[in-house]
């Protein structure tokens, strides 16, 4: 049998006995199941509606305030400028790992002179030689993908990228919803302010007639101390109010990326506007929807190629290499010598075994760590949207009672005042139908502020927020175009025997 015939069976046989005793690796498949519907009952739009609704769900609040406000924060906030680097990082660490398919090598040059006396038998007295010399090599490799390998490891490196450009969509949709909601907290704060300043101008009214009376005779000092008692409380109500609306501009003034601009510029209105409907959706659509549910899918790809990657190990790796050198000479012994060779090799993973064996088993319990991350944020995207929606349909009954519990305790704290102040009506049945209006109040302006942070965490829990054909933006930079419409994730593979 010819050598390279005896060589080319002997790296068959390795090649078959390295496989064979390559361990078969199978992640579980996720379990997904869904739902056919919430439980809540939703609001039917039209299809223009609806894409409306979810993309940009803070133009349909129909708020120039909040719109510019979210556009702001998603151009100059902290948070969406690290997702910009971190997927530009995914970007290149691709690249990377798919360059790793293409040859390697490196061109080496060297030029050298060299000079010195030459005798020979004729001239006993020397004579000055030099000699040049140029000379440049070129020595290439490249692996062979037998076995799908490198393959395996730009699949991987494809999902990590495809993962990480949902990373920048969920931060750009955690921060709109986060601005809208510091939005409407601040105008819910304001207008308690304004409830709370009301209170005060009544309570110091009421304790104004008391002392009047009370230096007349006709009020008792107890009734006087405890209404100076109320305008005492009424104060520290307006000015924790007043510490809270700061804080709130604040953090907005934080979220949109000007932590450094005064608190007055950013101007709050005591207005909590009726929110708009929640389209109706399907648990299914969180599948396709929800960036963090993609996100968890694209990583569970990429575990799966690294098990794949890992268990390759296992099996020979086969290599072409080449070399190519040539050399000019000028002088006395001037030339000009080329050489090059082609060698193939094969490197079999034998005393190494063991390492790379525990190593596939690590990246195993990685990968079946990858499938129980997707099912729980699918489980948790599941559970956001029933919450939200559920929550949303109950707002409209509640908001009715309240608002109906407002305007009925008013109108007994008007009837109350009026009888006090003709003599009909005592100080304490006074004070008991001022302190249940300004109880109806508050849990009215709370819950109003609340039906819209609701609502907008209803979007959020959809997946609202997101355009997937947007590119990555950050200021002063270039824009990245993501891969998700036109690179969607690998399918899930997780047989990877």
């Amino acid at each position: 049998m010819p050598i390279a015939r005896f060589h080319l069976c002997l790296v068959a046989a390795a090649a078959l006995a390295a496989g064979g005793c390559a361990p078969s690796v199978r992640l579980d498949q996720p379990r997904t199941s869904l739902p056919a519907a919430f439980d809540a009952e939703q609001t039917a739009l039209s299809a223009s509606q609806e894409a409306e609704a979810i993309d940009r769900w803070w133009d349909r609040f129909g708020d120039p305030q909040l719109v510019e406000l979210v556009d702001r924060a998603l151009a100059d906030s902290t948070d969406t400028r690290t997702a910009y680097f971190r997927l530009r990082e995914a970007r290149a660490i691709r690249d990377q790992s798919l360059s790793q398919r293409l040859p390697t090598g490196n061109l080496t040059g060297n030029a050298r002179i060299q000079g010195g006396e030459q005798f020979s038998g004729v001239d006993f007295m020397g004579s000055t030689a030099t000699a040049k010399s140029l000379s440049g090599a070129f020595s290439p490799a490249w692996e062979i993908d037998l076995f799908g390998r490198l393959a395996a490891i730009g699949r991987g490196a494809r999902a990590n990228y495809v993962a990480a450009a949902y990373d920048y969509h969920a931060t750009r949709l955690s921060l709109a919803a986060d601005v809208a909601s510091a939005l409407f907290e601040a105008r819910g704060l304001l207008v308690q302010r304004n409830d709370a300043a009301e209170t005060l101008r009544i309570t110091e009214e009421l304790a104004a007639t008391s002392r009047l009376g009370l230096a007349r005779g006709l009020v008792s000092g107890a009734d006087t101390a405890r209404l100076e008692s109320d305008v005492a409380t009424a104060r520290a109500e307006v000015v924790r109010l007043d510490a809270a609306l700061h804080n709130a501009r604040r953090s907005l003034l934080v979220l949109t990326g000007r932590a450094d601009a005064p608190v007055s510029s950013l101007p709050i209105e005591p207005r909590l506007d009726i929110p708009p409907a929640v389209p109706a959706a399907f648990p299914a659509t969180l599948l396709t929807r929800r960036p963090d549910v993609l996100s968890a899918q694209a990583r569970l790809a990429a575990a799966a190629a690294q098990v794949k990657v890992d268990r390759l190990a296992l099996f020979p790796q086969f290599t072409l290499q080449g070399s190519g050198s040539i050399t000019r000479t000028t002088g006395m012994l001037g030339g000009t010598n080329g050489l090059w060779s082609l060698a193939s090799g094969v490197t079999l993973p034998i005393l190494d075994r063991p390492r790379l064996m525990a190593r596939l088993r690590a990246t195993e319990a990685q990968g079946q760590q990858a499938v129980i991350a997707y099912e729980a944020a699918v489980q948790a995207a599941f559970r956001d949207a029933d919450t939200a929606l559920f929550t949303v349909a109950s707002d409209r009954p509640r908001l009715a009672e309240l608002t109906r519990a407002e305007e009925r305790s008013r109108f007994a704290f008007e009837a109350a005042r009026q009888g006090y102040r003709i003599g009909l009506t005592d100080l304490t049945t006074l004070l008991q139908s001022e302190r249940s209006w300004r109880a109806a109040r508050t849990a009215l302006t709370i819950a109003r502020s609340q039906a819209l942070t609701n609502v907008v965490s209803a979007f959020r829990a959809l997946g609202g927020g997101w355009d997937p054909a947007a590119p990555a933006i950050a200021p002063g930079h270039e824009p990245v175009p993501l891969p998700v419409a036109a690179d969607p994730p690998a399918n899930i593979q997780t047989p990877v025997s």
